[in-house]
C-alpha cells in the first residue's frame, strides 16, 4: 500500500530546485554557456539573495543557438534529473525545456502537468525592432498559447474572464493535440528569431510571450551583459542592468505583493505516495 503524505511545502520544493539549479549551472560553467536568471528568479536574486519565499519555479535563459545545443547535449550529473523538451518527451506541454526531478510529480488545479519539481530553460530570441512589429509578433504567439492551454484544461472557473466562451474555445483547440500547438509555437519562435537576428537589437523570451506579453523585450545588451550575484548558496548570473530589467518587468519590484498575490504554480509530491491536503 502506498504511503500517505502531504504535498511538499514550498521550502521543500525550493531545496529540490536549488539542487537542480546547481547541476544545470555547473554544466553551463563547464561548457561555456552564457546564461542569465530571468523573471522571478532574477527578482529573487536581487531582493532576497535567493528564492522569492513563496516561489516554486526557477527561470534560466540562454541565447537561441546555445539553447538548441543545450537541449541536445545536456547530461545531468545526477541521474534523478531529466531534461524534458518537445524533442524527447511525448506529448510535452511547453514550448521550452524543463530540467525536472524524476522522484517528484506535480498536479495542477485547472490543467494537466507532466513533470516534477523543475527549473525552466528558455531560449532568448530576436523579435522585430518596431513597436507595431512587436505587437503583431505578440498576438501571433498569444493565439497559439491560448490554443495550447485550451487543450489541457481540466476545469473552468466562473471567476475567469469570459469563462462562458471557454468551452467553445476548448472544443476548437482540441481538434489538435497539445504537442501540435507546441510545435507551432516552437516553429514560430525559431522563424521569428531567424528573420530578426541580423536586423533587430530587440530580444525576448518570445516563446512565453503568451503569458508575459512584451515585458521581456529588451535591447540585446540587457541579456548579454551579466553580473554575478548571490543566490542562496550559489553564485549566478543575472542581467547587469538589473534595476532597469526588474523595473520594466515588475514596476515597483522592491515592494512585496499582498499575500493574496503570492501565488505558487503547482502542487508537488514524491512519486509512489498517496497525497492529501
Amino acid at each position: 500500500m502506498a504511503q500517505q503524505q502531504n504535498y511538499l511545502t514550498v521550502p521543500d520544493v525550493q531545496k529540490i530546485m536549488l539542487a537542480i539549479l546547481k547541476d544545470v549551472i555547473t554544466y553551463f560553467d563547464t561548457h561555456d554557456y552564457h546564461y542569465v536568471l530571468t523573471g522571478g528568479s532574477a527578482l529573487g536574486a536581487v531582493r532576497h539573495q535567493g528564492f522569492i519565499p513563496w516561489d516554486d519555479d526557477a527561470d534560466v535563459a540562454l541565447p537561441r543557438h546555445e539553447y538548441e545545443r543545450f537541449i541536445r547535449e545536456y547530461e545531468p550529473n545526477d541521474t534523478r534529473y531529466k531534461i524534458l523538451t518537445p524533442l524527447n518527451t511525448e506529448n510535452w506541454l511547453y514550448g521550452y525545456a524543463r530540467v525536472s526531478d524524476t522522484y517528484t510529480q506535480a498536479d495542477g488545479k485547472w490543467a494537466t502537468v507532466n513533470n516534477g519539481v523543475y527549473v525552466d530553460i528558455f531560449p532568448i530570441d530576436a523579435v522585430p525592432s518596431s513597436g507595431i512589429g512587436q505587437k503583431i509578433a505578440y498576438y501571433h504567439m498569444k493565439y497559439l498559447d491560448v490554443m495550447r492551454n485550451s487543450t489541457r484544461r481540466l476545469a473552468i472557473s466562473h471567476k475567469e474572464p469570459a469563462w462562458w466562451l471557454k468551452p467553445l474555445l476548448i472544443k476548437y483547440a482540441k481538434r489538435h493535440t497539445t504537442a501540435w500547438w507546441v510545435n507551432k509555437m516552437n516553429r514560430l519562435a525559431q522563424k521569428t528569431n531567424r528573420r530578426n537576428e541580423n536586423k533587430s537589437d530587440i530580444y525576448s523570451l518570445y516563446i512565453v510571450q503568451g503569458l508575459n506579453k512584451t515585458r521581456e523585450n529588451f535591447p540585446l545588451s540587457i541579456y548579454q551583459q551579466r553580473q554575478l550575484v548571490k543566490f542562496e548558496d550559489l553564485n549566478v548570473y543575472i542581467p547587469a542592468a538589473s534595476q532597469h530589467y526588474l523595473t520594466q518587468m515588475y514596476g515597483d519590484w522592491q515592494a512585496l505583493p499582498s499575500k493574496s498575490k503570492r501565488k505558487t504554480h503547482a502542487r508537488f509530491y514524491y512519486k509512489g505516495v498517496e497525497v492529501h491536503d
